[in-house]
């Protein structure tokens, strides 16, 4: 990659003020034209919306940086995609590299893709009150959270186009996070299903449980929870685990589940 690139990536510097002044931008934009981000707690999003958000983050932010990279490399669009199945990472940015056959001889292309998670977006601001961080900035709705992800995913498309790599926990990335976004951290505590399963269902990861299924009482431990709760019941017909005992895995909706003891 070239070293111009990472030069000028590492230049890209803004004062706290131009951060919140060009954020607020973005924010009014995006409520200004999108066809389904009508308010800060919005009901439905687009992928439309995540092109907005690129637009205009690569205008504000990186002064059109992203686009002429992806220019450079002949890497056509990022793909921007919204995933209901992500619940742990409130965002994923990802670099594939291919082989395509040229004139002459393979050339190696590269494909980026940004997904985001709407499961993680509208269960935060929806029926637990609790103060909501992203990056380490406290989002007051669900468009600041979205944008903050929005932030945290670029900057791992900007490293890929300069270096092709990227790493949220290395110092260069977490340096340029606060230059170029004033983000303090690179977390974010978005309301998980975990924490909608305590919450209304008053259960927790390990808990006993009981379930009906086929007509039995079945009786298990929560293994795993994302939009179902992966309880283990143990059986001798079931696989071997790493404990020596064989379970059956069931995939259980929580309002479902009774708490044992």
């Amino acid at each position: 990659m070239s070293r111009d690139r990472l030069a000028r990536l590492l230049a890209l510097r803004h004062s706290p003020g131009e951060v919140a002044s060009k954020s607020e931008r973005i924010y009014r934009s995006v409520l200004g034209r999108s066809e389904h981000i009508r308010a800060g707690n919005f009901d439905e999003v687009g992928v439309a919306d995540l092109s907005l958000l690129f637009d205009l983050y690569d205008a504000e932010f990186f002064g059109g940086l992203l686009g002429a990279m992806l220019k450079e490399d002949g890497a056509g669009k990022v793909t921007l995609r919204l995933s209901d199945r992500m619940t742990k990472a409130a965002g994923k940015t990802i670099l594939r590299k291919h082989r395509k056959r040229g004139v002459f001889r393979l050339v190696e292309r590269a494909e980026y893709e940004i997904a985001v998670s709407t499961l993680l977006l509208f269960q935060t601001f929806h029926d637990v009150d609790r103060t909501v961080t992203v990056g380490g900035i406290v989002c007051r709705d669900r468009l600041e959270a979205l944008q903050r992800i929005f932030e945290h995913e670029l900057l791992h498309l900007a490293e890929f186009l300069a270096e092709g790599r990227s790493s949220c926990s290395a110092g260069q990335f977490q340096a340029l996070s606060r230059a170029i976004f004033g983000h303090s951290a690179a977390v974010h505590d978005l309301v998980t299903p975990r924490e909608i399963a305590a919450k209304h269902h008053e259960v927790r990861q390990g808990d006993l449980v009981a379930f009906e299924h086929d007509g039995r009482t079945r009786v298990g431990r929560i293994n795993r929870i994302t939009k179902r709760a992966t309880v283990l019941v143990e059986d001798g017909a079931g696989r071997l685990f790493s404990d020596g005992r064989r379970y059956m895995t069931f995939y259980v909706p929580l309002d479902r589940l009774r708490k044992q003891g």
